[in-house]
C-alpha cells in the first residue's frame, strides 16, 4: 500500500507537471515566434519602402550611366539604408540581417555565428523560422524575402528567447524540489494512514492464528464503523459462534464419554455378580435353597440386563425411524395411564389424581404413553412410601400442557439440565436398587423430539418436582 501509493503518485505529479511546464513553455514560445514574424513584417516593410524609393532616384539620376556603376552606387545605396534602418520595441533595437538574391550577406547588425542555410528553403513569398543557440543564448532566427522589382534580397531578423529556456530549466528545479517534499510528505502521510488501516488487520491475524491454536476466547476491540470494523464485527461473531460450537463438541464427547463409561458400569456389576455365581453353581456343592437363591439372583440380573438392552435399543430406533402420528381424545389417553399406574400407587399408598380438559391430541399414542408411564414411575421413586401425585391436562393459550407434578425428594437446580442424558441419575444406589438404569428420561427426551414437544422441569429439594409437556397440534373440541 505504502509503496504503490507513493509510486503512483510520484508518477501522476510528475506527469501532470511536465506536462503543465511543456504546455507553458509551448505557449510562450508560441508568442514569442509570433512577434518574431510580425518584427520581420516590420522590417521588411521598411525597408522595401525606403528601397523603392532609392530605385526610383537611381533609375531617374543614373539612366545615362553603365550597368556596373549603376550596381555599385545601388548597393551602396542599400548598405545606407540598411545602417540607417532601426526598429525599436520594448525589448530594444531590433538585430537583423540583409542578404542578397545570391545569399550573400549584404549587411549584419549582430555579429553571430549563425548561417543563412534557413535562406534556401524559402521561396519568393514565404517566410520561415528555426530556433538557434549562439553562446549559450537561444534565438528565433526568421526570415523573409524583400522584393524590389525584378530582384530579391532576403531579410533575416533574430528575437532573443534566452528568458524562456532560463524559465522553463527554473521551473524543472523547483518541480524536483517539489516532487522531494510531494514524495517525503505524502510518503510520511501514507506511512501513518497504512499504519492506521492495516493495525486492525494485524490484530484480526494475531487472533485468528490464536484461534487456530485453540484459544477460542479471542476478540478484536472495534474502533470503526468502515468495512474493517465490519470484519472486526463478524469476527467477534464467528469467534462466538465457534466458541460455543467447540464447547458444544466438547460437551457432546464428554456426554459420549460418561454414556460410555456408564453403560460398560451398568453391565459390568451384573455380569460381575452372574459370573460369580455361576462359578459358585458350577464348582461348589450347595443345598437346594442355596441353589435357588443364586439361580434366582441370576436371573434377576439377566432380566436386569435384557431390560437395559431392549431400552438402549429402543433409543437406536426411536432416532432412526418415522412414525405415524395419530389424533387421540384426551380423556381416554388419561385413562389409560391412570389404569395402568394407579394398582401400582394404591399398593405403595400413594395418592394419585388424574384430570384432563378436552382435547383432540395429535401423537403417537404408544410412545407417549412410554413417556409419561416413566414420568410417573420417577415420581414414585423419589417418594419413600405415600405421597401424592398428579397427572393434569390443560389448555394454556393456544397450547395444550401437560403437568406432571409430585411432592416428592425434589432434586437440585444443578442436576436439572442433566437428567435427560443417558444413564444420569441422582440417587444412584436408590436408582439400581429399584432397577432403574437411568435410560428412561433420555428416551422421554427422544419421543419428546419426534413430537416437536418442550419439556421443562422444575424442582425444590425436599418439596417436589413439577414435569410440564407442551405439545403441538392439538385442537379444542
Amino acid at each position: 500500500m505504502f509503496f504503490s501509493t507513493i509510486l503512483i503518485s510520484a508518477i501522476t505529479f510528475s506527469v501532470g507537471s511536465f506536462l503543465l511546464i511543456d504546455f507553458q513553455f509551448r505557449s510562450t514560445l508560441n508568442r514569442e515566434i509570433t512577434a518574431a514574424y510580425e518584427e520581420n513584417d516590420i522590417l521588411r516593410f521598411a525597408m522595401n519602402k525606403e528601397l523603392e524609393t532609392i530605385n526610383d532616384r537611381l533609375l531617374y539620376k543614373y539612366d545615362t550611366d553603365s550597368a556596373d556603376k549603376l550596381e555599385a552606387v545601388r548597393n551602396q545605396l542599400i548598405l545606407q539604408v540598411a545602417q540607417s534602418a532601426t526598429i525599436n520595441t520594448s525589448k530594444g533595437t531590433i538585430p537583423f540581417r540583409l542578404n542578397d538574391s545570391a545569399y550573400h550577406m549584404v549587411f549584419d547588425s549582430i555579429n553571430m555565428d549563425v548561417d543563412n542555410s534557413i535562406l534556401k528553403q524559402l521561396s519568393d513569398r514565404q517566410t520561415g523560422y528555426e530556433i538557434v543557440k549562439s553562446d549559450s543564448h537561444y534565438y528565433i532566427h526568421t526570415a523573409g524575402p524583400v522584393t524590389i522589382q525584378v530582384e530579391t534580397l532576403y531579410l533575416e531578423n533574430f528575437r532573443d528567447i534566452t528568458f524562456l529556456f532560463e524559465s522553463r530549466k527554473d521551473q524543472y528545479q523547483t518541480f524536483y524540489y517539489l516532487m522531494f517534499a510531494m514524495v517525503a510528505i505524502s510518503g510520511l502521510v501514507v506511512f501513518v494512514v497504512s499504519r492506521w488501516l492495516t493495525g486492525p488487520l494485524k490484530k484480526l491475524s494475531r487472533a485468528t492464528k490464536q484461534i487456530a491454536n485453540g484459544k477460542f476466547d479471542q476478540r478484536v476491540s472495534i474502533q470503526s464503523r468502515d468495512e474493517i470494523g465490519k470484519l472486526s464485527k463478524d469476527f467477534n461473531k464467528m469467534a462466538v459462534k465457534l466458541e460455543q460450537m467447540v464447547e458444544e463438541l466438547r460437551e457432546a464427547s464428554r456426554r459420549q464419554e460418561d454414556f460410555v463409561d456408564s453403560f460398560a458400569h451398568e453391565l459390568k456389576t451384573p455380569l460381575t455378580s452372574i459370573i460369580g455365581y455361576a462359578d459358585m453353581l458350577r464348582s461348589k456343592k450347595m443345598d437346594p435353597e442355596q441353589v435357588i437363591l443364586s439361580a434366582n439372583y441370576i436371573f434377576e440380573e439377566g432380566k436386569r440386563l435384557e431390560s437395559l438392552s431392549m431400552k438402549l435399543m429402543d433409543m437406536i430406533i426411536l432416532k432412526n425411524q418415522q412414525f405415524s402420528m395419530k389424533h387421540i381424545h384426551a380423556r381416554d389417553f388419561f385413562a389409560s395411564i391412570q389404569g395402568a399406574m394407579l394398582p401400582l400407587f394404591e399398593k405403595e399408598n400413594i395418592s394419585f389424581s388424574v384430570r384432563a380438559e378436552d382435547a383432540i391430541l395429535l401423537m403417537e399414542p404408544d410412545l407417549m404413553k412410554t413417556v409419561f408411564l416413566n414420568l410417573l414411575d420417577n415420581s414414585r421413586k423419589a417418594m419413600d412410601r405415600g405421597g401424592y401425585i398428579a397427572l393434569l391436562g390443560k389448555w394454556d393459550a393456544d397450547h395444550y400442557i401437560i403437568i406432571v407434578a409430585d411432592n416428592g425428594k425434589g432434586m437440585e437446580e444443578s442436576e436439572l439440565s442433566k437428567i435427560t442424558e443417558a444413564f444420569y441419575m441422582v440417587d444412584k444406589s436408590r436408582a439400581r436398587a429399584q432397577g432403574g438404569a437411568g435410560l428412561g428420561l433420555a428416551i422421554c427426551s427422544e419421543i419428546l423430539k419426534l413430537h416437536g414437544a418442550a419439556m421443562e422441569f422444575q424442582s425444590v429439594p425436599g418439596e417436589g418436582t413439577t414435569v410440564t409437556i407442551q405439545l403441538k397440534g392439538a385442537e379444542k373440541i
